[in-house]
């Protein structure tokens, strides 16, 4: 048994004594949640009790960086303005500094019951009755970098994770662990050498059965265990569920609630939100969620939400599956040039790279030759589009198509494109992985025109190689998960315990683990997405998990500082007068329909040459919203090839000739966050542009856009 201290190694200045002075550095959120100082990740324990929306996250006292995670603590009365608490759960480590427990992402209920027994008296009432205290209790998983033996005997592991408890009388100020953790030491049987690997507990009050669910994840497993209890301490393990839908890399941060279909309460599904990670929408990680049903012990996925990776769409006419893998591409009709000019489809097992996952059959296309030096070219014959969707499979370097660069002496792309009329109209690139994940083009604004597919491989660089296999032609998209934000800055999304079923309420943490620990702020590192109002709703015959950023977030609107309607908005660019500082922060809204121009949209933190700029959009031909941050800002700070922050990411929203879409944007200093008027789509990217960079733009391309309205608000600092 060792005797036990915190970890923290510096002397922290004294909460909120310097919160103004601190909230004006350079990229720091105005109106997002952030640490004082310090790195910060995932949010915990959200929670709302006695009118407070509690906030806890993942915290690093003792630097910018990963490490000694311990859980910080604010509250909020309206979810925009928040107070900084002491931590709530500080890393421990013994007398050595050998660090013995961190604690990692967890959540935290209200046992108004008291069903734990941590009541303690505080009081009497008028009659002389005894009266107890609320409970507030954090469940979390205790992770045990070293082997040693606890105070209360249990014996533990190097690297062990087990979830653990503790509780609070005074609303969440001080916490106290219970002497019993940890309330589930290890995985169960069949899993037991994950114990390494079993984190993230989800708890919630089951009111059916009058007891507590908790979902924690066998990450690598891609497994969520269901467990029970009457008292937060003894548990039993009802059920399991998993793998589905995104399923490389680890499953981490799960919830589980229920929603109201189209509001209807008697129409009730359940939710199952998680973490992905690698494995996200773009590269790095990514947030995915599922309905069903849960009975008190089993969630049952909706066979509507779920994917067969290996089932193509009916009616699918296959293009090329690369299954000659005895013929040259030339052979196949196909031209290759540069390296790959004698070569042709690759038996996937041979590829000498890392194990390649998900393929279908036993071919596919691969620009690895031995090595990651291999460049060149191969172009597929032409064809003409007369399906609405064109699906693949894709996996290897993350190097995209860079329309500033392509062609040019920087052009280092890795990239599957879509050639229509000489131009690229769909591009994509790998997620630095070799499992193959199935991606969509909707091209019905080609249909009959002719196209060719091309691979280019510009890039010598470590994962500068692309593997594509099974391209079909479909009526409908293959897809492969359903993601709850198509942006790279949305992981680990928890939402709270304590509201009503109407009321759901998610945020994320804004950053992605693939260069979260470099992005370039300082004296903190990371922020959490605005809280978001969750709900399903019908779109099109299917139910989706579609949100909006909470109106609470008016109270930070200025006065309107732009609102103006075109009737047809001329091809070009259209600057918008938007004064400082609210050219920087800002609630834009745009409504719009098509005209005779193939793309419409809005170019925020631009400069006046066009070399820095952050473009949101519409592509009314490939019928899908899209944010650019190629030239947002700084992206050097990554450090290291490939640079996974650059970019442009899209999500697909069908419309017609006639309907209106409205894309609802959230820019802070550092991000900017968009939601269509459905809420079927949302994005949230992080950009980091030079103050010069503070004009607003409209842009039409190829022809009008009709009916634009445009609504501005600047955004008042919550600090």
């Amino acid at each position: 048994m060792v005797s036990v201290t915190t970890c923290i190694l510096t002397v922290l200045i004294g909460f909120g004594s310097f919160v103004r002075s601190y909230y004006t550095e350079e990229y720091r959120p105005q109106f997002h949640f952030t640490p004082e100082q310090n790195w910060m990740n995932d949010p915990n324990g959200l929670v709302y009790h006695n009118g407070q929306y509690h906030l806890f996250y993942q915290y690093n006292p003792n630097g910018t960086t990963w490490g000694f995670m311990s859980w910080g603590h604010a509250v909020s009365t309206d979810l925009v303005h928040w107070k900084h608490l002491p931590i709530a759960l500080e890393c421990e480590s013994d007398s050595n500094g050998n660090v013995l427990e961190m604690f990692f992402s967890g959540s935290a209920v209200v046992d108004v019951n008291n069903t734990t027994g941590f009541a303690i008296p505080v009081g009497k009432d008028r009659r002389g009755h005894v009266i107890n205290s609320t409970p507030m209790v954090a469940i979390y998983t205790s992770y045990y970098p070293t082997a040693h033996t606890q105070s209360n005997g249990v014996v533990i592991r190097a690297g062990q994770q087990s979830q653990s408890i503790a509780f609070s009388n005074d609303n969440g100020l001080t916490w106290t662990q219970y002497e019993g953790n940890p309330v589930i030491e290890s995985p169960p049987a069949g899993y037991v050498d994950q114990y390494q690997n079993f984190r993230d507990p989800f708890v919630f009050w089951y009111s059916p059965s009058s007891k507590w669910i908790m979902v924690a994840s066998l990450a690598n497993e891609h497994t969520l265990l269901i467990y029970s209890s009457d008292n937060l301490k003894a548990w039993k393990l009802e059920s399991q569920f998993g793998p589905e839908n995104a399923k490389f890399g680890q499953w981490e941060c799960p919830s589980l609630f229920p929603l109201y279909v189209d509001g209807n309460n008697r129409a009730e599904k359940w939710v199952i939100l998680m973490g992905v990670n690698p494995g996200g929408v773009i590269t790095g990680s990514g947030t995915q969620y599922i309905i069903g049903s849960f009975n008190g012990t089993t969630f049952v996925a909706d066979p509507s939400d779920t994917y067969d990776p290996t089932q193509i769409p009916a009616g699918s006419i296959v293009f090329q599956n690369f299954e000659s893998t005895s013929s040259t591409f030339k052979e196949l009709g196909w031209k290759a040039t540069g390296d790959f000019a004698l070569f042709g489809p690759q038996v996937a097992s041979s590829v000498t790279t890392q194990t390649i996952n998900g393929n279908l059959g036993s071919g596919l296309l691969t620009t690895w030759i031995v090595d990651d030096s291999a460049t060149g070219t191969i172009i597929s014959p032409k064809f003409i589009i007369t399906k609405n969707y064109i699906s693949f499979l894709i996996a290897g370097g993350y190097y995209p198509y860079n329309p500033s660069t392509a062609g040019t002496a920087n052009d280092n792309q890795v990239s599957f494109s879509l050639i229509v009329g000489g131009q690229v109209v769909h591009s994509q690139t790998g997620a630095d992985a070799e499992n193959l994940v199935w991606r969509s083009w909707n091209v019905a604004g080609w249909f009959g025109e002719e196209a060719y597919f091309i691979v280019t491989d510009l890039n010598t660089n470590s994962w500068g190689h692309l593997d594509v296999d099974e391209i079909i032609f479909s009526d409908t998209p293959k897809v492969e998960a359903n993601w709850n934000d198509f942006g790279p800055d949305y992981y680990a999304a928890a939402t709270y315990n304590g509201l009503p079923t109407a009321d759901r309420i998610a945020i994320g943490w804004m950053n992605n683990w693939a260069y979260g620990g470099n992005i370039p702020t300082s004296p903190w590192r990371s922020a959490m997405s605005v809280p978001r109002k969750l709900a399903l709703k019908t779109i099109n015959n299917n139910v989706l998990l579609v949100q909006q950023p909470v109106s609470s977030l008016s109270s930070l609107y200025t006065p309107s500082l732009y609102s103006r309607k075109f009737s047809s908005l001329k091809s070009g660019e259209t600057e918008i007068p938007v004064p400082a500082p609210y050219n920087a922060r800002m609630k834009l809204t745009v409504s719009f329909k098509r005209g005779t121009g193939s793309k419409f949209g809005v170019i925020l933190r631009s400069n006046a040459t066009n070399t820095q700029e952050t473009i949101i959009g519409y592509d009314f031909l490939g019928q899908n919203v899209f944010v650019d941050r190629f030239k947002s800002g700084d992206n050097a700070f990554v450090g290291s090839e490939p640079n996974q922050f650059p970019g442009h990411f899209i999500a697909t929203l069908p419309s017609t000739l006639t309907d209106s879409i409205t894309l609802n944007i959230l820019l802070d200093w550092s991000s900017v966050e968009v939601f269509d008027g459905n809420g079927q789509v949302a994005f949230t990217s992080q950009i980091f542009p030079l103050d010069d960079s503070a004009q607003v733009k409209l842009f039409s391309v190829g022809g009008t856009t009709r009916t634009v309205t445009v609504a501005i608000n600047g955004m008042k600092s919550s600090w």
